[in-house]
């Protein structure tokens, strides 16, 4: 079973200190031993590309993708915008993490944490108003809910496992106990084995 992270999205006015927070919570989390992955969502036009280098060149030629591997580092050029969970499944595949803080998230399916009053957004979990040692007791035991959460499901669509956060893992798993527990001769419901095709 993919091993699937802990997610979290930060959002706020500007000026708010979203990246000073961030900053200081993946300090936090890594010296309590957790691996941390972080992304920044923006909806400015920005490029990390260089016009002239070679990988600039690779995608003038027609690549969807380019790869920049050094001794210290190796950056994937992917060349069209991504949701959020795309990002967190393509994370997933290179290594696993116990978290992944999304600066910017606006993305309704993962849990949010809102800095300042401003509108609430779907999923919003937590208010920050520099309580940073609530936060980081909220955030260590949604890590370990969603820790113990995938211990129970795996989906696959189309051969291809696909990742659940805590919530949706609770949510499939109930609703499909509850229905079967309606059905003829199911009292309990301890495993499911489900397969079909359309």
């Amino acid at each position: 079973m993919m091993n699937y992270p802990a997610v979290f999205g930060f959002y706020g006015p500007s000026n708010t200190g979203k990246t000073t927070l961030l900053t200081k919570l993946i300090q936090q989390f890594t010296n309590d031993g957790f691996s941390i992955a972080a992304v920044k969502i923006t909806d400015k036009e920005l490029a990390m590309d260089v016009k002239g280098k070679d990988t600039w060149k690779y995608r003038q030629a027609g690549a969807s993708v380019t790869v920049l591997s050094s001794c210290n580092e190796t950056d994937y050029l992917v060349y069209d915008r991504h949701d959020t969970s795309t990002i967190v499944q393509a994370i997933c595949s290179v290594r696993t993490f116990d978290v992944v803080f999304v600066e910017g998230a606006d993305d309704p399916q993962i849990p949010k944490i809102r800095l300042g009053e401003c509108k609430k957004r779907e999923q919003t979990l937590f208010t920050y108003h520099d309580n940073f040692e609530e936060l980081v007791t909220f955030i260590t035991h949604a890590i370990k809910k969603q820790q113990t959460s995938l211990k129970t499901i795996a989906v696959k669509v189309n051969g291809r496992e696909i990742p659940l956060t805590g919530f949706p893992a609770t949510f499939i798993t109930k609703t499909i106990a509850g229905m079967l527990t309606s059905l003829k001769g199911v009292e309990e419901v301890h495993t499911v084995d489900i397969r079909f095709t359309t």
